[in-house]
């Protein structure tokens, strides 16, 4: 009997706390129903990033990236790129530069021999005109009417070699500067192609020039972080070393919920490595034309740009996530 009584008074004791309970839940779940939370990724004003360099191909494999969160400083290499066919390349050029500078060589030293050869000829062209002169002024009367005109004829023959190696002379000279020419213009082609394909090369390798972390970038198709080994298009962001000044939450909205901001708004922000420290943040930037975001469908966001005060004691990092907290109307 006594325990009869004691379940008929319990029960109304735990019937008001079960609804005293029901109702703190209903109303902090109105609360949260009248909320709006924007997600977004810490970020620095000032960051070096790296982008994937101009290829010949439609793609340039990732060979090598500095472990993510590691410190880089400036001078450090960061990001690598395979340049496996520019190296090739480069190897073709050198080999193809070193025969062209012995060609010209070769070139240079025919050139020199057949103007020697061209001058001894015009040399002796000139001392057989010569002697066909004294010849030929022997007057009629000492010599026969035939070796007269056998002189005579072998003058003009002088003359004529004479003209001769006169063009061949300047021919032999001619065809030497033009060989040499034609192969310093191929030297001086070579030597651009490898001082180009060696920049595209040293463009490869991308170092620091800030100090701080490295951030892998998000794949834009995909949104998953990239890697070693990845293939990116050119002009893709790889990643990035943010300053550890000037941070800022950014956000994108979207354009149901873009109604709820101004600019200079106070909002609560939550950052996810601190979800029990909020901090004060406020509204600084607000795009006025919306974007779409290929990885979340065909909708419009506008980017929103958090600032807050950096002076607090929490360790924030570039690449930490969080989220505001705006209220909203009774509709959403």
């Amino acid at each position: 009997m006594k325990a009869y009584l004691k379940q008929r008074t319990l029960q109304p004791l735990c019937l008001a706390m079960l609804l005293s309970s029901s109702i703190f839940s209903v109303n902090s779940y109105a609360e949260d129903a009248q909320s709006i939370f924007i997600t977004g990724e810490i970020k620095a004003g000032d960051s070096q990033t790296f982008f994937s360099p101009q290829s010949d191909t439609w793609r340039v494999q990732i060979e090598w990236m500095l472990p993510e969160g590691e410190v880089a400083k400036p001078g450090d290499v960061v990001v690598v790129f395979e340049g496996g066919s520019i190296a090739s390349t480069i190897e073709q050029d050198e080999v193809s530069l070193n025969n062209a500078q012995d060609e010209l060589k070769r070139q240079q030293n025919k050139g020199q021999q057949a103007i020697l050869e061209a001058e001894f000829a015009l040399k002796r062209a000139e001392l057989l005109h010569e002697k066909a002169k004294i010849d030929a002024i022997v007057p009629k009367s000492f010599i026969s009417r035939f070796e007269y005109e056998e002189n005579q004829l072998k003058l003009e023959q002088a003359v004529i070699q004479k003209h001769k190696a006169k063009a061949s002379l300047a021919e032999a000279k001619t065809t030497a500067q033009v060989n040499i020419h034609k192969q310093e213009i191929e030297i001086a082609r070579l030597q651009i192609n490898l001082k180009e394909n060696r920049e595209r090369l040293n463009n490869l390798t991308h170092k620091a020039t800030n100090q701080g972390p490295i951030l892998y970038a998000n794949h834009p198709w995909y949104g998953s972080k990239l890697f070693s080994g990845a293939t990116a298009q050119p002009g893709w962001k790889i990643a990035e070393i943010p300053a550890m000044t000037g941070l800022y939450l950014e956000a994108w909205v979207h354009e149901i919920d873009y109604k709820h901001l101004t600019l200079d708004q106070s909002v609560n922000l939550t950052l996810d490595a601190y979800q029990k420290t909020p901090i004060t943040a406020k509204l600084t930037n607000l795009s006025t034309q919306p974007e779409e975001r290929k990885e979340w469908g065909k909708d419009a966001y506008y980017r929103a740009v958090f600032s807050f005060d950096e002076t607090q004691k929490l360790k924030i990092l570039p690449g930490m996530t969080g989220r505001v907290r705006l209220q909203g109307g009774q509709s959403e």
